[in-house]
């Protein structure tokens, strides 16, 4: 066992949009009640009953993810892997025996936090129970992350991790580890994040204080925080205001922000969200000076903390005083520099994974053109601020991002947009510079859209001035990309006529045999000749051409 190991990746996190859906949910109780009543009183076989009862509940628009499919009474055995190992692990924590209690400042108050604590063979056989349900849940099915939380996996794992909170160095620690490994995995799922609960957020902030000056476990405590507050703006309120995390996390990259065992990961202040006073109350902190030292530092050479580090400086630019203390510190020149270094990854489209979204992504999948992205959002949202928008421009930054306007990654490109267009407001200088690189099409392009939007009296005027044929050029100049596409937009907002159905892809010979059939298929027409019908619209049109027809055809 060990800590967070290059390759470890919770639930194979991409850095993706992923619309949220809503379904219906029923118990195992409820499962296993309409199985029985379909053995009971319809007199199915228990396979047959299963099946029905499976089919019954999806054609109702039951999400069953969370059930365990098996006929009631059936062997445990039988039970998904993820399931199995779920049961173990709370089996571990249930044999515990030495009962200890912790208080915790939490909330302006004092939390007594009593928990069964794990000694010697019993916490290496806890953390190696945590450790086999986490390789199960990320090579297993989707299904089994959701499993396992539904068998109580998330409170076994907060129970083990206090129990853990003071083991001894050594084997004690690495099991630790495991434990808060495994909870990250399970907390990237939504429905588990809402099993944490209070309790959970106190064992993790405990966890954090306790190891505050030991690497291993506190980093894998900030990814399970991290995880926690993933689109979940009650646990992030709570850990935040009631727990302390964000004073924790700034004293933990003042600690370990620049230590080289910490490479293959982003910085922990990640794990406190981007909330706009958050944010500001993490400047106050000093946390600007820290990332900055750590940007600069021989651990950015590597590509995934000189990334992460690019994005939490991104979200700290909330208001123009912080705007202008980070131009102060040179950050301008850094991430200017950063983004014409990698500025080629980005061309060739080389983004195989994501920072952004978690910070347990492998070191082996996050690319230059990671950093390139992160630092083109930076310069997006400091360009806000009218003197930083000059100093881009004297700094060349304004060419590199145009080149990004190229890459075929449509975020890098949507970036790259917003970024100019905050630059061009306000600025004729930057605007003329803009021209110069060859920025104009796609802030044109939005342009456009934003003027015909809400007044659509100004289509006539814009078609009247020629713009309809060079944004036909912009969008036959690039592919499917998010060029093409805004540039389609913008024609279709104009009232133009664009092909926006999805062509005909087969063969023809698969089209001729739409239309005529199979050559060697059974032949209808003599069948229907022989029908009354037929007979009756033969005869008559026969008459009508002055045939005389005897008895029949």
């Amino acid at each position: 066992m060990g800590g967070l190991r290059p390759g470890f990746v919770a639930g194979g996190a991409k850095d993706e949009k992923v619309n949220s859906t809503l379904y219906a949910r029923i118990s195992q109780e409820t499962f296993d009640e309409a199985v029985k009543e379909n053995i009971e009183d319809l007199d199915m076989a228990p396979d047959e009953a299963l099946e029905d009862a499976v089919e019954q509940f999806t054609s109702q628009g039951i999400n069953l993810s969370n059930i365990v499919r098996r006929v009631p009474g059936a062997s445990a055995e039988d039970d998904p892997a993820a399931v199995r190992l779920a049961r173990a692990l709370a089996a571990c924590v249930e044999g515990l025996e030495d009962e200890e209690s912790e208080e915790l400042l939490y909330g302006g108050g004092v939390m007594r936090l009593t928990f069964l604590a794990a000694r010697g063979c019993a916490a290496t056989a806890l953390g190696d129970a945590a450790a086999a349900l986490k390789r199960e849940v990320q090579r297993g099915p989707a299904e089994a992350t959701t499993l396992a939380g539904a068998t109580s996996a998330v409170d076994s794992l907060v129970s083990g991790s206090l129990a853990l909170v003071h083991a001894e160095p050594g084997a004690g620690t690495a099991a630790l580890v495991e434990v808060l490994e495994a909870l990250t995995v399970l907390l990237m799922d939504a429905e588990n994040r809402e099993r944490l609960g209070v309790r959970g957020c106190a064992a993790l902030v405990l966890v954090s204080r306790v190891h505050a000056e030991n690497g291993p476990p506190l980093r894998a405590c900030f990814q399970a925080l991290r995880a926690a507050m993933l689109v979940h703006e009650q646990h992030r309120q709570t850990l935040v205001k009631s727990g302390g995390v964000l004073k924790l996390a700034v004293e933990a990259v003042r600690r370990h922000g620049k230590r080289t065992e910490w490479a293959d990961q982003g910085p922990i202040l990640a794990a406190c969200g981007v909330g706009h006073e958050h944010a500001k109350a993490a400047v106050e902190l000093g946390l600007l000076p820290l990332l900055l030292e750590a940007a600069r530092s021989p651990l950015a050479a590597s590509a995934g903390p000189l990334s992460e580090l690019l994005a939490t400086l991104s979200r700290l630019t909330v208001t123009d005083t912080i705007c202008q203390q980070l131009a102060k510190m040179d950050a301008l020149k850094l991430a200017i520099s950063e983004l014409a270094n990698h500025v080629t990854d980005a061309q060739a489209g080389l983004v195989s994974g994501s920072s952004s979204l978690l910070v347990l992504c492998s070191q082996a999948r996050v690319t230059g053109a990671q950093v390139a992205k992160q630092a083109c959002f930076f310069l997006a949202n400091i360009s806000g601020n009218d003197k930083c928008k000059e100093s881009i421009r004297e700094g060349s930054g304004h060419i590199a991002i145009a080149m990004l306007l190229h890459a075929h990654v449509g975020s890098m490109q949507t970036d790259g947009v917003s970024a100019l267009g905050n630059m061009a407001l306000r600025k004729p200088e930057n605007c003329a510079a803009i021209a110069e690189c060859g920025g104009i099409p796609a802030i044109a392009c939005l342009a456009i859209r934003n003027l015909v939007g809400r007044n659509p009296e100004l289509v006539e005027p814009i078609l009247d001035a020629g713009a309809e044929a060079p944004i036909r050029e912009v969008m036959n100049a690039h592919a499917d990309d998010y060029m093409h596409n805004l540039a389609k937009a913008a024609l279709r907002d104009l009232r133009c006529s664009v092909q926006l159905g999805v062509l005909f892809t087969g063969e023809v010979g698969e089209a001729h045999c739409l239309a005529q059939g199979e050559a060697g298929g059974e032949n209808h027409w003599d069948k229907f000749l022989e029908t009354p019908g037929a007979q009756a619209a033969a005869r008559a049109e026969l008459e009508a051409l002055g045939v005389e027809m005897g008895g029949g055809l």
